[in-house]
């Protein structure tokens, strides 16, 4: 079954781009949106916008990093949207508890490792969204300040900045709580 509109050589060109980049951008993606079915409509969204632009995607250097800049630009993008409506979706929004299900194959480590990971959840909701999203892209995925501050169309140093200043909430946050920031960072 054909998922887009063009040859088959073009879908397998976009999909032998695209694949390996695929669980970043759903993780991102749910990262932002809280929600599965969100995260999964937004990547379809994205990917549907860029297979018209396979020649660009293909000439693209860093391919990672640009899917999750487009990613998160399309993503603000929706999220401004929805906060202009009149209609209250707060519904769509919610947390998906059941997204860490899968965290650790050990029994014995599983209950305490979700724990550590609610209790980084809620830190992570008490900062400053323009915070979480540097946290998010450095700490968690991996990227390198230079590649945050290229996603996130900022400079360096104001990651670097946001970075610190993230860190040090998130640190507050869970010695606040009944979880230390020595065993959930």
């Amino acid at each position: 079954m054909r998922f887009f509109r063009g040859s088959a050589a073009a879908e397998d060109r976009f999909t032998a781009l695209v694949r390996p980049h695929l669980r970043l951008m759903y993780r991102m993606a749910y990262r932002w949106s809280q929600d599965r079915s969100e995260s999964e409509d937004l990547v379809q969204d994205v990917l549907t916008r860029l297979f018209p632009r396979l020649d660009e995607l293909a000439a693209v250097d860093k391919l990672g990093p640009w899917l999750v800049k487009v990613l998160y630009r399309r993503y603000v993008d929706l999220y401004r949207r929805r906060a202009r409506s009149p209609i209250d979706e707060s519904v769509a929004w919610s947390s998906d508890e059941s997204a860490f299900g899968d965290l650790l194959p050990d029994e014995r480590n599983r209950y305490h490792q979700l724990e550590l990971q609610r209790a980084l959840n809620r830190a992570l909701e008490t900062i400053d969204d323009s915070w979480r999203d540097v946290v998010l892209l450095h700490d968690v995925e991996g990227y390198t300040a230079l590649e945050v501050a290229e996603i996130l169309d900022i400079n360096v140093g104001t990651v670097k900045s946001r970075l610190h200043r993230a860190r040090k909430k998130l640190r507050e946050a869970l010695q606040l709580g009944t979880i230390e920031s020595s065993h959930a960072c």
